[in-house]
C-alpha cells in the first residue's frame, strides 16, 4: 500500500537530518523516480505534491520542484539569497488601465506571503 502524502513528507524531513553526500542537515536533491519510490506510487499527482508541500511547510521546509528533480530545504537555508529592492518592485509593478481585480485574501494567516487565486 502506498504512503500518504503526510507520511512521505515526514520521511523527507527525516532525510534532511541524515548524513549522506558528505554532509548532514543540508538541502538535498532527489529525482522524481526516487520520490515515487519513497511514496510507493507510480504517479505523483499535483494534489499529492501539494499535500506534501503543505505538510513540509508546517515545519518550515520547502519543496522546490524542477523538471528533472526536486529539492528539499529548510526555509532558513534560502535566507542567504538576495532580497529584491522596493525600487525594482516599483519598476516592474503591473500597471493596467482597468480596475484592479478583487482578490480574496485569507486574513487568518497574515505571515504567509503566498496567496493563491482560486478559480471559481
Amino acid at each position: 500500500m502506498a504512503r500518504s502524502a503526510t507520511e512521505t513528507a515526514r520521511i523527507l524531513t527525516e532525510l534532511y537530518d541524515e548524513r549522506f553526500g558528505g554532509a548532514e542537515c543540508m538541502p538535498y536533491r532527489m529525482s522524481w523516480a526516487e520520490l515515487r519510490d519513497i511514496a510507493g506510487v507510480k504517479r505523483l499527482t499535483s494534489d499529492f505534491l501539494q499535500e506534501i508541500n503543505e505538510t513540509l511547510h508546517e515545519d518550515e521546509y520547502l519543496l522546490a520542484v524542477g523538471s528533472n528533480s526536486l529539492v528539499v530545504a529548510l526555509e532558513r537555508d534560502c535566507l542567504a539569497d538576495r532580497t529584491i529592492s522596493q525600487r525594482l518592485v516599483e519598476q516592474y509593478r503591473y500597471v493596467s488601465c482597468e480596475e484592479p481585480e478583487d482578490i480574496e485574501v485569507d486574513d487568518d494567516d497574515d505571515d504567509d506571503p503566498l496567496v493563491e487565486d482560486e478559480e471559481e
